[in-house]
């Protein structure tokens, strides 16, 4: 087990420290293949020539421990998986779901129907497990087929929490879940997932959900082949997608990822980026102060305490140095209690003392802990634990927590486990019957050099675009 220590921040050089209407919605990119042309065939010829070579280092403090959508689990996997794959829609810059893999769909009056129609231009990145090792179109397969994973029972059920609401999903995953011997199991599809065309797919729901066009927009519905899916049954460690982005190379903390030249719709991408990840806070920072790193996505609230002033601006003392961008939307941070512990008294006193752990610098977000009356007055045990994470932002929760208790005698472990155990009290990811007892809604910025343009996050801390992006060099 691992004590809770304050935490350090190490920074170098230059850092201190509705209406029933049918709705029928097509992309811009127009009707130009007509239902029943043949399919287009993806050659290895890019389809744009880049005038010259951008290449943009990123740092995330988060580590990227997974490239398999189903298995990630923090804003920094989020945003590249959104990179490297793309789902049936995407948000476009005013947060309105707007058709990606999908050029076109409708809803029915009743809401309960969704009909989409696929890009004929739309493919895989090119991989040696394709047959002729060039990406092959997207299909409607590859969509059920991903649905079906989403139930799986060796996956995480993120994605199944977001899309019980397809009917039969719910049954479908419950089988996959509880019958553990396959050959016993009946179910063999998503009665509400069908597809009548090679180009179209159709989901069907059980009640209205207004939310469903934007759920199909988040990094858990992104759209992967059957032939990324390794054989026994792990999570995808050689990613392919359809997005603007491929990985080309891994190498140690660094992602290396390219501009898809065959993506289908054309944009102003940078033909590089890089993500330094997996580092402590500190050598992030050291790097970014030493050039090594053009900007820092999302940087942990300790960093920000140290380069912004009351206000949230960048503090004066930065101003030839760095850029601090707001970007205006939010990262949910969850604290989740174990019901199965019995220490009543650390649940009582995290409400009890809600006020204290509160209280942050307003430009830090803003965290909310339920009101409760009856609380526990005696504190039985020394210590409780939480289980482990290695987020700074989670990190800096905790610490504000261990720091409140410390005063009214009770100490905070970290667990050694990610896992929650009868031992854990507290967690800051999800598990079965949690009860969540804090949310922190902390701002994502962008942190950056004056010479790095074009890159932004917008509507969710996920939905990062780099169009235009650019590194002026001086």
């Amino acid at each position: 087990m691992k004590k809770l220590t304050p935490i350090l921040l190490f920074l170098t050089l230059l850092i201190g420290c509705g209406k029933s209407t049918e709705v029928t919605i097509v992309d811009d990119s127009g009707d130009n293949i007509l239902p029943g042309e043949s399919t287009p065939i993806q050659t290895t010829e890019p389809k744009k020539q880049t005038d010259s070579f951008r290449k943009i280092v990123i740092g995330e403090s988060g580590e990227i421990q997974t490239l398999d959508p189903l298995f990630a689990n923090s804003s920094s996997e989020l945003r590249v998986i959104g990179m490297i794959y793309d789902g049936l829609t995407k948000l476009d810059e005013n947060g309105n779901p707007i058709g990606s893999i999908a050029k076109k769909f409708s809803v029915t009056r009743d809401s309960l129907t969704y009909n989409f129609t696929l890009r004929d231009n739309t493919f895989f990145h090119n991989d040696s497990r394709f047959s002729s090792g060039i990406g092959r179109q997207v299909t409607p397969q590859d969509i059920m087929m991903n649905f079906r994973r989403m139930a799986a029972l060796e996956v995480p059920d993120n994605a199944a929490m977001m899309f019980g609401n397809i009917r039969g999903f719910n049954a479908f995953h419950s089988e996959q879940t509880n019958i553990k011997i396959p050959g016993n199991r009946v179910i063999n599809s998503i009665e509400g997932i069908s597809s009548d065309t090679d180009s179209t797919i159709t989901f069907r729901l059980t009640k209205k959900d207004p939310d469903f066009l934007n759920k199909l927009a988040h990094p858990l519905g992104s759209i992967y082949p059957r032939e990324s899916l390794p054989e026994n049954k792990l999570p995808i460690s050689r990613p392919v997608g359809s997005g603007e982005f491929y990985l080309a190379q891994r190498q140690d903390n660094t992602l290396i990822l390219a501009s898809f030249d065959n993506y289908y719709n054309e944009k102003d991408l940078p033909t590089r980026v890089d993500i330094i990840h997996g580092k402590k806070e500190g050598d992030i920072y050291q790097d970014f102060a030493k050039g090594n790193i053009d900007a820092i996505i999302e940087p942990a609230p300790n960093t920000l305490d140290q380069v912004a002033d009351s206000s949230g601006l960048l503090s004066p003392i930065f101003e030839k140095t760095f850029t601090l961008s707001n970007q205006y939307t939010f990262n949910t941070i969850n604290l989740y209690h174990n019901s199965d512990n019995s220490i009543p008294e650390a649940l009582s006193l995290l409400k009890k003392k809600r006020s204290t752990i509160a209280s942050i610098k307003p430009f830090l977000g803003n965290i909310i802990i339920p009101d409760s009356t009856g609380f526990e007055e005696t504190i039985e045990r020394n210590s409780i634990q939480i289980a482990y994470t290695e987020n700074p932002a989670e990190v800096f929760l905790i610490d504000k927590i261990a720091n409140t208790f410390s005063d009214e005698g009770l100490n905070v472990v970290l667990n050694s486990s990610y896992a929650v155990t009868d031992e854990v009290t507290f967690s800051t990811r999800i598990f079965p019957d949690a009860e969540n007892v804090l949310t922190w809604n902390f701002p994502v910025y962008i942190l950056a050099k004056p010479t790095v343009s074009g890159i932004s996050i917008t509507h969710k801390p996920w939905n990062i675009s780099f169009q235009g992006a650019i590194v002026n060099k001086k």
